[in-house]
């Protein structure tokens, strides 16, 4: 039995899928745990496993260990990152000496990428001095206060002159306002701005008076959205590899790569529902609006931006969050047929559009593969609805991991 690459103790953590192909050995000797519930001391324990990003639905940040467990011993030299999202897998990649390449539709992923891959300086020249300035600026009024700023009526509850909720306290929107056009102007190049606007984003999440997304805000400010907004230097990682990212169609990438890691947006696979449960695009709004700096014209309760804020606009959701299961089938076979990777690496959920039985049939027509299942806790937002029947599927909730070995 292989040995386990983890240097924490990590008990028998994932149970086989019986689904009639090959089953991934975990070690279980090393006693991983039954959940990413008990995975928090390896991840603390580990330092190639610790990555840095905001509040965000799907992301797989404890998932990590497993991942380095699924690809442990393959021959790889270089991985793709093919919904990078907040990157904090193709973060991992790095660490692990991959040369990576991260690939996302979001413009805020594309920051992410510059800032944690594209740099390879952990302390860049005059970036600390940069920040202080920041921090040191003058609170002013703008767009960010008007929209996006709220008062506390004495009692905690969010006040707005629109009667809206409200992501943050008016100090901080206004420390926003003077923030955001102070970057474009003292910004050198584009990996220097790609550190700043993340160092700021990084700052407004941990303040931000909110569930983990921009459709909706509190009617109460939480603890943390009393805080001071600061700007602090990211986890930068040095790097010695090559290292590339994209904002375009995953499908359309041309490159090669040892192996392709997947973790596509997904629709619910609630039966009653008609559009997708998590629209990303929708879902974090407010970083594309802060990376463009663009005063888009806002709709909603939430201010949303109205080209991001309806199903119908392309490009808002992905044919991967189809309400039809067989548009999604039809996705995933196209995206395992053009990706040259000889393995390829999925994540995807059991309350995803289409069954995991059913993503190991697509995937076995291009090779072997091999599959873990990791009891995985769902999201807050999940359970927080107001809405019934966005719920779904109401059964324990697992994360697999599919491996393809092409050929």
């Amino acid at each position: 039995m292989r040995k386990s690459p983890l240097n924490a103790s990590m008990p028998d953590n994932t149970e086989q899928l019986t689904l009639g192909v090959e089953q991934l050995t975990l070690g279980v000797e090393q006693q991983m745990p039954r959940s990413t519930k008990g995975i928090k001391a390896v991840l603390n324990e580990n330092t190639v496993f610790q990555t840095e990003g905001i509040r965000y639905s799907g992301s797989k940040r404890t998932l990590i260990p497993f991942i380095a467990e699924a690809i442990k011993g393959l021959p790889i030299r270089t991985a793709l990152d093919g919904f990078t999202g907040t990157t904090r897998v193709a973060q991992y990649f790095k660490k692990a000496g991959f040369s990576v390449h991260a690939n996302d539709l979001a413009l805020y992923s594309s920051v992410f990428a510059r800032c944690y891959l594209l740099n390879n300086d952990t302390s860049p020249r005059g970036i600390k001095d940069k920040l202080d300035h920041l921090n040191s600026l003058q609170p002013v009024e703008g767009f960010y206060t008007e929209n996006y700023g709220g008062d506390d009526d004495g009692a905690g509850n969010v006040v707005a002159k629109d009667g809206k909720k409200k992501p943050f306290q008016r100090k901080n929107a206004m420390k926003l306002d003077a923030i955001r056009p102070e970057i474009d102007r003292i910004a050198e190049n584009e990996t220097e701005k790609a550190i700043l606007l993340t160092s700021l984003i990084l700052g407004l999440d941990k303040i931000e008076n909110t569930l983990g997304h921009q459709v909706a805000y509190l009617a109460q400010w939480a603890s943390r959205s009393y805080d001071d907004l600061v700007l602090e230097l990211p986890s930068l990682i040095k790097g010695t590899k090559e290292y590339s990212c994209t904002q375009q169609d995953v499908a359309t990438l041309q490159g090669e790569w040892d192996l392709a890691y997947f973790d596509p947006p997904y629709n619910t696979n609630n039966t009653v529902t008609v559009t997708t449960r998590v629209r990303y695009a929708s879902y974090y709004h407010f970083w594309t609006t802060l990376i463009k700096n663009d005063r888009p014209q806002l709709v909603g309760a939430a201010n949303r931006r109205e080209d991001l804020s309806s199903d119908s606009i392309p490009g808002v959701i992905t044919p991967y969050e189809s309400t039809k299961a067989e548009h999604v089938e039809k996705e995933f076979e196209k995206l395992f047929r053009v990706t040259s990777a000889p393995l390829i690496l999925l994540s995807y959920s059991n309350k995803g559009k289409i069954t995991p039985e059913r993503v190991v049939e697509i995937m076995s027509t291009f090779g072997r593969v091999e599959v873990t299942r990791i009891d995985h806790k769902e999201n807050v937002q999940r359970t927080l609805t107001i809405n019934q029947q966005w719920l779904g599927d109401q059964s324990q909730n697992f994360e697999y991991l599919f491996l393809l070995r092409k050929g």
